[in-house]
């Protein structure tokens, strides 16, 4: 407890503070008698010596080099019965007492003897712990129960004002306002959030608890400030409050802690639901992107929650943090330096900023994780879409994104599909764009992937005209047996790649001439055309094209 508290007890009555009165805020944690000249070797930080200054009556230069060494060693104060052996205090000690500050209290009107304070004094002081304990219980349970009833950071935050009676508000690592009690609506409250960010931007991260007091003379009302850092496996931020002076005892310190304990756990709780449901955002992407996803409609449904509609415009976009082959690069600050490295992968530290930095564009998009890479869908919207400029934003935005937060990443740009299940096509072409940027040994770039075949202009056809083209091309073969279709429309597929040589087109379907030249014929009779005519072939050409981009079943 202060030392000021336990002076007040009765069993100090008729004491007096001689010097060091602004000590008296010092806590107590013991109280020891001194009977030997060496007693200095047996204190600790926290301990009221009472003494009746006996071996210091004929030394007292003794007595001030007592109280320089107890002040050294953080003690709380010494108490002396100076009448007992007629001992004068020197005022010089008593000025040097008033410098450190370390208070000295006369106890010589107090009718108990030394042992007695000393027996009384701890009997005070362990009911003063147990206090503080079933307190902090108290605390911990109410604030537990919000919890458990479903509330959130908010509602602790402000049951936390009502106990406190102060602001409170609570930061991010990266001193972003999450949380705050009602007072910071007021804009007279605003200047506090803006001084304990200067005071946390000017430090490295709080491993413990801190206490401050504001010198600004505007800000004198909540002067003093205690600052609380919230861990879950990493550091989330600071709670942090505001008062007028110094809190009277330690009841205010032990509910803060159990405030940022139980925010520190609510925390964890959420960051276990986002992981969840990155891990599956990630595992849906990755099985679209490989192809483990066979209909739309099962892409569809699934992708949903992400965005994904029927009739849409998508761009992939696939980013890595390059390797440094700049030595200076490895002594620079690494993006991590916004969080302890020790409590956070440095992986999830580039997710992150490459997700806010990406959002500054003002593109909708959604971000996943594939392998090593950084996948990002885009949403186009047609009316506002200009690729020329989007480019030129990106580009804008890794050499930000480097200068701010020391990360350097590089880009690769897919072409535009309307299918969903095209997504995977422009993601590998993003990721073949990326590799070519490497290839070519460059870092931060944005590199669009340039080779744009026919299967480019198809995926910019919907998906609903490119079917109703192939089944109207093919609908002819739709009246004859699944067997024989499937051999009709291979040998027409083979015939076509071969540039219509019917000798290869015989050896790649290892049959004989005549069985070619045999269900050619019957080809152009279902089909009532010329194979060889320039038109025709043109349309049958393009309907076999389209057939992989619609995964249609050719028996169909």
């Amino acid at each position: 407890m202060l030392l000021e508290q336990l002076l007040l007890h009765p069993i100090f009555s008729g004491s007096t503070v001689i010097a060091g009165h602004s000590g008296l805020s010092r806590v107590v944690e013991t109280v020891n008698i001194m009977d030997a000249p060496d007693i200095i070797h047996f204190l600790k930080p926290g301990e009221l010596l009472l003494t009746n200054g006996y071996f210091m009556k004929e030394n007292p230069e003794a007595l001030l080099d007592l109280i320089l060494k107890m002040n050294q060693l953080k003690c709380s104060g010494l108490a002396v019965k100076t009448r007992r052996f007629a001992l004068d205090i020197p005022q010089k000690i008593k000025d040097a007492a008033n410098r450190i500050p370390f208070p000295i209290i006369e106890i010589s009107s107090v009718e108990h003897s030394l042992g007695e304070i000393l027996q009384r004094s701890t009997s005070v002081i362990l009911d003063n712990k147990n206090d503080e304990l079933q307190h902090s219980l108290t605390v911990h349970k109410q604030f537990a129960s919000m919890i458990m009833k479903g509330n959130g950071i908010p509602e602790i935050v402000t049951a936390l004002t009502q106990l406190l009676h102060s602001p409170v508000v609570l930061l991010s690592s990266k001193l972003q306002v999450t949380s705050h009690s009602h007072h910071f609506k007021l804009p007279k409250f605003l200047p506090l959030v803006s001084a304990v960010e200067t005071v946390l931007s000017s430090q490295p991260s709080l491993q413990t608890a801190a206490h401050h007091c504001l010198l600004d003379p505007a800000l004198h009302e909540y002067r003093h400030v205690a600052i609380y850092p919230i861990f879950t496996y990493r550091h989330e931020g600071y709670l942090i409050t505001f008062q007028p002076k110094q809190a009277p005892s330690n009841q205010h310190d032990l509910t803060l802690e159990q405030a940022s304990n139980v925010i520190g756990m609510e925390m964890s709780k959420l960051q276990a639901v986002k992981e969840r449901s990155r891990r599956y955002k990630n595992e849906f992407f990755s099985d679209l992107i490989d192809g483990f996803i066979g209909s739309e409609q099962e892409a569809l449904h699934r992708g949903k929650k992400y965005g994904l509609k029927q009739k849409g415009k998508y761009l992939l976009l696939a980013a890595k943090k390059d390797e440094q082959t700049n030595p200076r690069e490895s002594q620079t600050t690494n993006a991590a330096a916004l969080f302890d490295e020790r409590l956070i992968s440095e992986r999830d530290v580039q997710y992150e900023l490459i997700k806010r930095y990406f959002s500054l564009l003002g593109e909708v998009f959604v971000m996943f994780t594939k392998n090593d890479l950084f996948g990002m869908l885009l949403f186009i919207q047609e009316s506002k879409w200009e690729e020329g400029t989007f480019l030129k934003h990106l580009s804008a935005m890794t050499s930000q994104l480097f200068e701010q937060s020391q990360l350097s990443i590089s880009l690769g740009v897919g072409n535009p599909v309307t299918n969903v299940l095209d997504i995977g096509l422009s993601y590998n072409e993003a990721v073949k764009a990326l590799q070519i940027g490497y290839q070519m040994k460059k870092t931060r770039f944005v590199q669009s992937y340039q080779s744009k075949d026919i299967s480019y202009l198809f995926r910019m056809i919907p998906d609903d005209e490119l079917k109703q083209f192939y089944e109207e091309t093919f609908q002819c073969f739709s009246s004859i047996d699944e067997t024989e279709q499937k051999e009709l429309m291979r040998t027409l597929n083979m015939y076509y790649d071969t540039q219509c040589q019917l000798v290869e087109t015989s050896k790649r379907l290892f049959v004989h001439r005549n069985t070619v030249i045999y269900r050619l014929d019957k080809c152009e009779k279902l089909m009532g055309i010329k194979l060889k005519d320039p038109t025709e072939s043109l349309r049958l050409r393009i309907a076999f094209a389209i057939e992989p981009l619609l995964r249609i079943d050719p028996s169909r």
